[in-house]
């Protein structure tokens, strides 16, 4: 029996502050408190509740909330921030979301210990709740599959946004985590990836591959290395996912298997597709071609190519635009065709918070309003 530590009132107060739905949170249950009382110690969870959600505050100003000395506050602050349980920079210290932001956070530098280990299986029994589902109500296309190369750059040059190859021409700096986290997590939990290892982590670019290189969590490659790795990740069948931007802007690309990855998971069992841009192509199966040798779906990811009774079935609507399949036709049965609502990136960082916020405050609002009713029942 997994060891289980002992729920504090001050774990439970903090658990009140993670299920919120300014952090994205779960509702209060059994399997937050499980976590929050493995991540903090009752002082640390006290002091914790004082912290500014996304947005670092000095040591003097979390001190004053806290009513607590800087001498005394400094190092619990400095414990959880070794940990990562809490985000630390140069302003100072602040609470992330579980996940997306905890999760990432934590693992991002590889480390491996029993105290990780635990953790992965608490986050990923969470995660498999399907809580963050309640967030994705509200069509808002905060990311986009980069699709296979080779089976689109013969389209026309309206495809130039969604080459990987724009977007190593474009920066200077890119780097290569040193984990992906969801594999890590997965390894932890005691799973293996069926596509992939945890040491293919996600590729970025810009000022994000220098924070990465400068914090330890991945190392700076050349654009030579990254058109290798990219290449070898398609060839393992996994789909790039970025944030919806145009391939000039700092970003970060992860390469996702369904296996493994909570943002695929999200999509392909708790409809987390309405975050997902509708991509700039999408396949279409000739079934007068097709032989019925269910290898398409054994690359799809999302599972819109499916094989059973010895029959292909495909499904538009699971459709993510990768290209992977016509890659794996042996028959040529299938094609990419031009999406007529495709949705464009965004021009900048700025412009993508612009256009999904309306959508992101609807979605929360619904959580929260939502959260209300159930208690009342």
């Amino acid at each position: 029996m997994e060891e289980r530590n002992a729920v504090h009132a001050e774990h439970v107060a903090l658990a009140k502050v993670f299920s919120s739905v300014w952090l994205l949170g779960p509702p209060l249950g059994d399997e937050l408190l499980d976590l929050v009382s493995h991540l903090f110690s009752p002082q640390e969870a006290k002091l914790a509740r004082c912290l500014p959600y996304y947005l670092p505050r000095s040591l003097k100003t979390i001190a004053r909330r806290a009513k607590m000395s800087p001498d005394h506050v400094l190092p619990l602050l400095a414990a959880m921030a070794e940990r990562k349980v809490i985000f630390r920079s140069k302003r100072g210290y602040a609470l992330l979301p579980l996940i997306p932001g905890m999760f990432e956070y934590l693992l991002a530098d590889g480390r491996d210990t029993a105290w990780h280990r635990r953790y992965a299986r608490l986050i990923n029994a969470l995660f498999a709740t399907g809580y963050t589902s309640r967030y994705s109500t509200r069509r808002a296309p905060m990311i986009r599959n980069i699709p296979l190369q080779s089976v689109i750059e013969q389209k026309s040059r309206v495809v130039d946004a969604d080459l990987m190859s724009k977007m190593i021409a474009a920066h200077e700096h890119m780097a290569v985590l040193n984990v992906c986290q969801c594999r890590q997590s997965r390894r932890f939990s005691g799973d293996s990836c069926k596509r992939s290892s945890p040491e293919d982590g996600c590729l970025v670019f810009g000022s994000f591959a220098r924070s990465s290189a400068n914090g330890r969590t991945g190392r700076m490659v050349s654009r030579e290395e990254m058109h290798s790795i990219v290449k070898e990740r398609w060839e393992k069948n996994l789909v790039f996912m970025a944030a919806n931007l145009e391939p000039s802007n700092p970003n970060a690309v992860c390469t996702c298997c369904d296996c493994c990855c909570h943002y695929v998971e999200s999509i392909n069992r708790f409809g987390a597709g309405v975050s997902l841009a509708h991509p700039h192509f999408l396949a279409r199966v000739s079934g007068d071609v097709c032989t019925g040798c269910g290898l398409c779906a054994e690359v799809c990811n999302t599972h819109a190519h499916g094989f059973f009774n010895g029959s292909h079935s495909y499904d538009s609507g699971k459709c993510i635009g990768c290209g992977l399949c016509v890659e794996a036709c042996p028959v040529q049965a299938i094609i990419m065709e031009e999406n007529p609502v495709h949705e464009s990136p965004s021009k900048s960082w700025p412009s993508l918070w612009m256009r999904i916020l309306p959508a992101t405050v609807l979605s929360m609002l619904r959580a929260k309003f939502g959260r209300a009713d159930a208690h009342r029942i």
